[in-house]
């Protein structure tokens, strides 16, 4: 363990050297703080940097599906009779593949059809 001698530590250290330090240490902690606060405030400009991308992220992608412009092609009411059976000869067929027992034509009824998109 060490031991120290107050009164020599004491003895070499003066009172202008002891101001000195302590003017330093304070100083050096205010300075620290004004960059701290400095820092903070230019945080607020963060925000308003990303926004600004953002808007002209946005911007781009707005032109672009502009440029893109694709016509639908819609179906004629005539062809969802061979659409429906088309379908329900498949589902009849993976029901057999699964089950190994056939299904009757007119024991499944196909209630609803959906389309769906895939883009």
């Amino acid at each position: 363990m060490l031991l120290l001698d107050l009164e020599k530590v004491n003895a070499t250290v003066g009172p202008g050297e002891a101001v000195m330090n302590t003017l330093i240490g304070m100083g050096t902690v205010f300075v620290v703080l004004i960059l701290i606060s400095i820092i903070i405030f230019l945080l607020k400009f963060v925000p308003k940097m990303f926004e600004k991308k953002k808007a002209e992220q946005e911007a781009v992608k707005q032109e672009k599906p502009a440029a893109k412009a694709v016509a639908k092609q819609e179906v004629p009411v005539s062809d969802n009779t061979q659409i429906i059976a088309v379908i329900t000869a498949a589902i009849a067929a993976q029901m057999e593949a699964e089950t190994g027992v056939c299904v009757p034509a007119d024991g499944l009824v196909i209630r609803s059809i959906k389309k769906r998109t895939f883009n």
